[in-house]
């Protein structure tokens, strides 16, 4: 069954320009940010780290690598309760204030699907919808499937969250980026763009965009929650159903969020 609620937004942050805020003093890496098993460090107490350098490697199924986000020194290792109350590892990094970047980061080179899914393995991007899946398995099913069509989610049906309609605004270009690179190594017939009707700016924003592009198609979906959700915006926006166990690719779709898929054009681009 296909049901959805009517609640109420609060999203006041949706017509305020982004921010660039300064850097912390001090971070707290945990190893699960993301759906699969924990990252394992690769750096110890009183290290100095760069911007953008690995901290952790990728360690079993669904795991992804984990980048320093500040530069400054390895204060400890220590254990974290994380949210779904478990203890796990994590890197605490004490901030120089610097922020230098990666000595040795560089845009990865990719000519074909399985470099630009090597290449993605690396990144540690993860599904920025929510689930925190690691992104390359998402295209990974590209290799196995007939995959026709990519649908990109921008429904962002949180009643507060605005980061997706500020990305649609802030960020076109690389979401066009991501767009053409998916083109280039995935390959699909046509591109669906969904995004409820309660963003209209950001709608007028990705229609002028991919005005010229006959292979987009920008849909606005009802606003309800949650609208956002794989199984339903796939039904809402192509009228298909998934069952249990059915992987969507077997539908010949995939689903990528709208910020994740702009990351992902960031990545390529600049190796961040």
């Amino acid at each position: 069954n296909i049901s959805s609620l009517k609640l109420p937004h609060y999203k006041a942050t949706a017509g305020m320009e982004s921010v660039r805020v300064a850097p912390p003093k001090e971070v707290l890496l945990p190893m699960n940010m993301h759906s699969g098993q924990a990252a394992e460090p690769v750096v110890a107490a009183g290290e100095h780290v760069y911007l953008g350098q690995l901290i952790a490697r990728e360690e079993g199924r669904n795991s992804v690598p984990v980048h320093a986000t500040v530069s400054g020194t390895v204060k400890a290792i220590e254990q974290y309760e994380s949210e779904p109350g478990r203890s796990v590892a994590a890197i605490r990094i004490e901030s120089d204030g610097k922020m230098e970047k990666d000595p040795a980061m560089a845009p990865p080179k990719a000519e074909n699907l399985d470099e630009f899914l090597t290449a993605l393995r690396g990144s540690g991007i993860v599904g920025l919808g929510g689930a925190a899946f690691p992104v390359d398995w998402k295209f990974d099913a590209a290799l196995r499937h007939n995959v026709k069509t990519m649908l990109i989610n921008g429904a962002e049906c949180e009643p507060y969250v605005t980061s997706d309609n500020r990305m649609m605004l802030d960020h076109g270009e690389d979401i066009r980026r991501g767009i053409e690179l998916l083109k280039k190594y995935v390959k699909p017939d046509n591109f669906v763009f969904a995004i409820e009707n309660n963003k209209p700016h950001a709608i007028a924003a990705m229609k002028e965009l991919f005005a010229d592009d006959p292979t987009m198609s920008i849909v606005e979906l009802p606003s309800s929650y949650p609208q956002g959700a794989k199984q339903m915006i796939l039904y809402n926006a192509l009228g298909k159903v998934v069952y249990a166990g059915q992987r969507f690719a077997t539908l010949g779709v995939i689903i990528i969020n709208v910020s994740t898929l702009a990351k992902v054009a960031k990545f390529m681009d600049t190796g961040m």
